[in-house]
């Protein structure tokens, strides 16, 4: 017992050394999908709505894309994730919700209804989140890009109807989480539009249809 006091001595010294090398963790910044819509352009699309009501699946994604890390590929086909950022939620529901609100904004529907809702749809669509992360390049340039495939279902007969997949690249102004976000918030952005614009298409015949042409002729088989 004789060795007590030098043994409390030195395990007050240990731990004092250890918190003088404890490093502060900064705190996460964290980033969302908000895209700035041009109300003018749902305001002119009001007098082409039909009637059909369309319902929102949950996007589907691999796992790296249902959590909230912000990735970043490079081209060694490496996946990381930036160390202090997130996206306030995971990418497959930010987007989720932003599908929704385009369709909404388009003016184009009866009602866009959520995958939880309990009413019934004509029509029921369906992505696959693809690709969602800052690409790094050897060059030193960068962007965001966003690939999702959209699938248009028939509720009357469960049949996929149409089809399409949209990719958009963003130049991305700087290789960290803020110029990913921003990239990947103009992308989202792309690809929200370009599916407004798919689903009201100008009308074709059914033969000619291949996943181009949907809402005149849903309209005329009614």
């Amino acid at each position: 017992m004789k060795n007590r006091p030098y043994m409390v001595f030195v395990l007050t010294c240990i731990l004092i050394a250890g918190c003088g090398v404890t490093k502060t963790v900064p705190p996460a910044s964290i980033y969302t999908i908000s895209p700035e819509w041009d109300s003018s352009g749902a305001q002119e699309e009001t007098g082409k709505k039909n009637s059909h009501i369309i319902k929102m699946a949950s996007v589907r994604g691999t796992r790296a894309l249902t959590g909230t890390e912000i990735l970043y590929t490079d081209a060694r086909y490496g996946q990381n994730s930036y160390a202090y950022s997130r996206w306030s939620d995971a990418p497959v529901r930010l987007l989720q919700i932003l599908f929704q609100v385009a369709l909404e904004e388009s003016g184009r529907f009866g009602a866009v209804v959520p995958p939880a809702s309990a009413s019934e749809a004509d029509l029921l669509l369906e992505s696959t989140l693809l690709d969602f992360s800052h690409h790094i390049k050897d060059d030193g340039t960068s962007e965001g890009v966003v690939r999702v495939r959209f699938y248009v279902i028939d509720n009357t007969t469960k049949t996929v109807i149409a089809t399409k997949e949209f990719v958009s690249k963003v130049p991305a102004s700087s290789q960290n989480a803020q110029g990913a976000v921003s990239a990947l918030n103009k992308a989202a952005t792309n690809v929200a539009r370009n599916l407004v614009s798919w689903l009201a298409a100008a009308p074709c015949k059914r033969s000619q249809f291949g996943g181009n042409h949907l809402l005149p002729l849903l309209t005329a088989n009614r």
